[in-house]
């Protein structure tokens, strides 16, 4: 119930699609009934075929003589149940008073009532044909736009969660659920769902047509439903099953293609292409093996129903065939319920098919929905402020941090001034990163806290917070764009001029104009088609733009050979300038000048002060320098 009330919070944005698709449904069923009671008129009257218990006896009638026959019954009243007889005087009624009507504002006498009949077929079927077009434009509407929204909903989710959930995560399978699985769902909606609210309908307009024709014949084939019934739920329910883990299989799918695009240059270095390819063959062995089961089910559903349904039909034939012999029953009655009833097996065999779709597509959902209510561990707090400047200082806390139950930092505090430039040192795990994270708040301390100008930073509003800070990374990130683009990023009103000013003080100008289309070179994904120098200097350039007060550089030269670091050495003093800079650095070389070093190992700061005072102690600075010396 909670996964149909979540797909339907999204149907209801569109209930004037709904109710235009109902109306069109109602339309299409009514039309169909007609067009099978016109079926009969034409064998009846055309074909100058009795009809009898085909056409309800009023309307046999009219079209005989064009006047309501109420001679005698087809069959005895006292072996007609009473609710039996209101139906029939209903809908013989009904369909009488519309066909003298229609024929009166028409002027159809009896000379030509043998040509309106199939003309009046012909514009029954245009009408149904018509309202078919309505309801499966609005259903594909429907299924398009809340898909489209519910789209939207899971890749905003993904970018309000923490860097923990994308470590959970992967992005194979992300990308699975956003594209793929919403993609299943809106399929179903567009064109399965239609098929179950237009097939349900015309199936009960069916069945109460049954009833006015035979009450006991149809109550039988009520009662025997649930032998139908029951392997469509067995069904319904195994299909989701293999479906959710057929969805499982093609996010791996994804996940093993995205790591060996990423990894080609290593995959390839160390001649792993039959490997990888094994690997492949064994996750698309999997992925078919999923789907085969899912196949095996939709496939075996028709052929079961069916020969149940034989079955019960058998047993209605008996039951029929004594009730004739017992004089209770007239064969024409017999006739038009069979004919009837034959005509529910083609909503009975689309509905069976939609639901199957119906449940491979709730199995996608239920996969999104586990994303969607995946709680979002940093957000903004009740109250939440603005912070429009920063003019004093950042301050740590007696903070500590824990993840997965493994204690990263323990009891750190320290001070930063505004303007200084502080750097982090140590050993790889000793908690540099981590702790430089909780300021733009991508963790949350697990105790103590962190303050910029007095006011802890969860106080404050994300978007307030991050446009106060700057960052260039270690991986350098750059999207499938333009180099205009990756420096403006998100600032297309930005005049080119503004992004060269940033790119000539990141280093940057020169490479970028000398680039194919100059700035409107787009990079590739990742910025592939630069060198690792290159795509850091755009990224500094990024920073520039940015302009805001506080900077993180996080290991932004490890990677850089030495002509590319001195550029990028010089693009990064062009940023620091006039900016608080928090620098988590693994040469130490890079650092020489940083107001302040804070050395920290196994989550704790074990030493702190400046190059020179660090060196002269005979600590973890000294040991992690000389060694850098010694290369």
């Amino acid at each position: 119930m909670r996964l149909l009330t979540f797909v339907f919070r999204y149907l209801k944005r569109y209930w004037k699609w709904a109710l235009l698709a109902l109306g069109a449904t109602l339309v299409y069923a009514a039309a169909t009934i007609l067009l099978i009671q016109l079926i009969q008129a034409i064998f009846g009257e055309v074909l100058r075929y009795d009809g009898a218990g085909g056409l309800p006896r009023e309307l046999a009638g009219v079209v005989r003589s064009g006047a309501p026959d109420t001679g005698a019954t087809a069959e005895p009243a006292a072996a007609t149940p009473s609710a039996e007889r209101r139906a029939r005087v209903f809908l013989d009624r009904y369909l009488s008073e519309g066909y003298r009507w229609t024929k009166r504002a028409l002027g159809i006498d009896d000379s030509n009532v043998i040509y309106f009949v199939p003309a009046l077929f012909v514009v029954v079927f245009m009408l149904r044909s018509v309202s078919d077009f309505v309801n499966g434009y609005a259903f594909q509407r429907i299924g398009l736009g809340a898909t489209t929204d519910l789209r939207n909903d899971l890749f905003a989710r993904t970018l309000e969660q923490t860097s923990r959930f994308h470590a959970d995560h992967p992005s194979g399978e992300l990308v699975s659920r956003v594209v793929h699985d919403v993609g299943v769902l809106q399929s179903a909606i567009s064109t399965r769902l239609v098929d179950l609210v237009q097939q349900s309908v015309t199936l009960v307009l069916l069945l109460a047509l049954l009833f006015s024709i035979n009450f006991r014949l149809a109550l039988f084939c009520i009662v025997a439903a649930p032998v139908v019934l029951w392997p469509i739920v067995r069904f319904s329910k195994g299909m989701r099953r293999t479906s959710h883990r057929a969805q499982e299989r093609t996010a791996d799918l994804a996940n093993l293609v995205g790591e060996c695009s990423r990894g080609h240059r290593v995959v390839k270095a160390f001649g792993m292409e039959t490997f990888e390819m094994r690997r492949f063959r064994e996750a698309t062995r999997r992925h078919l093996s999923a789907n085969l089961k899912g196949q095996l089910i939709a496939n075996l559903s028709s052929p079961v129903i069916e020969s149940l349904g034989v079955v019960g039909a058998g047993a209605f034939l008996v039951f029929a065939g004594r009730w004739i012999q017992a004089g209770t029953m007239e064969p024409s009655t017999l006739i038009a319920f069979l004919f009837n009833l034959y005509m529910m097996y083609d909503p009975i065999r689309k509905m069976n098919k939609a639901n199957l779709v119906v449940q491979q597509s709730l199995a996608a959902a239920q996969r999104i929905r586990h994303l969607m209510t995946l709680p979002v561990e940093i957000r903004d707090r009740t109250g939440a402020r603005d912070l429009p400047a920063f003019t004093e200082a950042i301050r740590f806390e007696s903070v500590a941090f824990r993840y997965d139950h493994r204690e990263v930092l323990s009891g750190v505090s320290l001070e930063i001034r505004r303007g200084q430039v502080v750097a982090f040192v140590g050993p790889s795990g000793g908690g540099k990163t981590t702790l430089v994270n909780l300021l733009p708040r991508f963790f949350d301390a697990t105790a103590g806290r962190v303050t910029i100008d007095g006011i802890d930073v969860r106080d404050l509003r994300l978007a307030s917070l991050r446009s106060l800070i700057g960052l260039v990374t270690q991986e350098t990130v750059l999207f499938d764009d333009s180099v205009r683009n990756n420096i403006a990023y998100g600032r297309a009103d930005l005049p080119l001029e503004r992004v060269r000013e940033a790119a000539r003080a990141a280093r940057a100008d020169e490479f970028a104009l000398e680039l194919p289309q100059g700035y409107d070179t787009v990079v590739g994904e990742g910025g592939v088609r630069l060198s690792g120098g290159q795509r850091q200097r755009i990224a500094i350039a990024r920073a520039l733009l940015k302009d805001a007060p506080i900077l993180i550089l996080d290991e932004a030269t490890s990677q850089l050979d030495s002509e590319s670091e001195s550029l990028v050495q010089e693009a990064l003093a062009n940023l620091m300038h006039g900016r608080t800079t928090l620098v988590i650095a693994h040469r130490l070389s890079t650092i020489k000048r940083a107001d302040r070093i804070f050395v920290l190992e196994s989550g704790r700061i074990v030493e702190d002060g400046r190059h020179e005072e660090l060196v002269a102690r005979d600590g973890v600075y000294r040991r992690l320098h000389d060694l850098q010396f010694e290369e």
